[in-house]
């Protein structure tokens, strides 16, 4: 009986011991990132107010549990330098934001779910053994690339405003939210991210872009890139299209039912077609250069703005809701036909009155 007491709590201090080894080994990248300078006090522990290395349950923004890391929360705490996290099976969410990192390395983290390092410093990012990361948000960094390889369930990504010249999410088969404004992208690759619903992309410099088998796509944003021709169709959850300031010259949106809002100010378009579009409300084409529109026959249209066109004629028959139409600048307009559209009630445009 003896022997099997003393066996069992040998096994017992044997247990404990690997586990301490494993919580000393999650603590000393901690650690190490601790000792190293901040933005402006001594020690990035000096920043967080940190006297005791030695004692982790002191350790601010950390909380720990049963020797395990859970959770990081050290935004805006002015902390400098290059943080790995490595090998931490219960840590579940890292918040970073607003300090000054130059790098970070998450790897073999398989709880992890959520990471914020937006408004940092960041060059450097990679991310591997992190089946569970769902939210990634890297916006306001210095990254050029990302290996997106090993987030099969990420959910929402924002890697707006840093220096991407082209990014490939093809792969990532749960994304819902993709915000990469503000970079240097010519390339962007999202066929087949088919729960991908909100696309924010402006401020590029896409020539171009795929949509194939976005099926759930209700929000897509590409204001100010370089584009010359914009095709979109079949795409059944689209709501809202934002494509102003870039150099288009042909938009043609078919067969997108559920679209209510189309934004495309400030191009060069001469061609427009808008084709199976029964929900549409709302339409922008001002600052163009089309000579010929007609939107008749639209049900739901409530709003035009056309004006700053180089427009000849301009027919809007048979729209049974449109109550306001812009048509200011069009010198050389010479037909505006709006037969059947008994709700217009203004019409902005100075050789135009409303008469009825």
């Amino acid at each position: 009986m003896k022997r099997t007491l003393y066996s069992l709590a040998a096994l017992i201090l044997c247990v404990c011991s690997m586990s301490a080894k494993k919580a000393s080994g999650e603590l000393a990248s901690l650690k190490a990132f601790l000792q190293q300078p901040a933005m402006e006090a001594a020690t990035n522990a000096e920043a967080l107010g940190i006297s005791n290395l030695n004692d982790p349950s002191s350790w601010t923004g950390v909380v720990i549990s049963n020797g395990h890391v859970k959770e990081i929360k050290w935004d805006g705490k002015k902390l400098a330098g290059s943080l790995t996290l490595s090998n931490m099976p219960e840590l579940t969410s890292v918040m970073l934001r607003n300090n000054r990192l130059v790098s970070l390395s998450i790897s073999n983290c398989p709880a992890l779910t959520a990471v914020n390092a937006g408004r940092n410093r960041i060059s450097q990012f990679s991310c591997t053994g992190t089946p569970m990361l769902q939210n990634l948000l890297l916006y306001r960094n210095r990254l050029s690339s990302i290996d997106l390889g090993a987030v099969p369930m990420l959910k929402r990504l924002n890697i707006s405003s840093n220096s991407m010249a082209a990014l490939d999410v093809s792969n990532a088969a749960n994304l819902e939210t993709l915000n990469c404004s503000s970079n240097r992208m010519e390339e962007l690759a999202v066929s087949g991210c088919k729960n991908l619903k909100n696309l924010y992309a402006s401020f590029n410099e896409l020539t171009g872009i795929e949509l194939n088998d976005c099926v759930s796509l209700a929000n897509l944003n590409l204001n100010n890139n370089r584009m010359s021709k914009l095709y979109l169709q079949d795409l059944p959850a689209l709501n809202t299209l934002f494509c102003s300031d870039n150099h288009l010259t042909q938009l043609s949106v078919n067969n997108c039912k559920a679209l209510n809002d189309l934004w495309a100010p400030y191009n060069d378009l001469t061609a427009v077609g808008i084709t199976d579009c029964p929900a549409i409300a709302f339409i922008n084409l001002s600052w163009n250069d089309l000579s010929y529109l007609d939107l008749s026959n639209m049900n739901f249209l409530q709003r035009l703005n056309v004006s700053n066109n180089q427009l000849l004629t301009l027919l809007c028959n048979f729209d049974p809701l449109l109550a306001y139409v812009n048509i200011a600048n069009n010198i050389n307009l010479t037909e505006f036909s709006h037969d059947g559209s008994d709700n217009l009630m203004q019409v902005v445009g100075t050789n135009w009155e409303m008469d009825e």
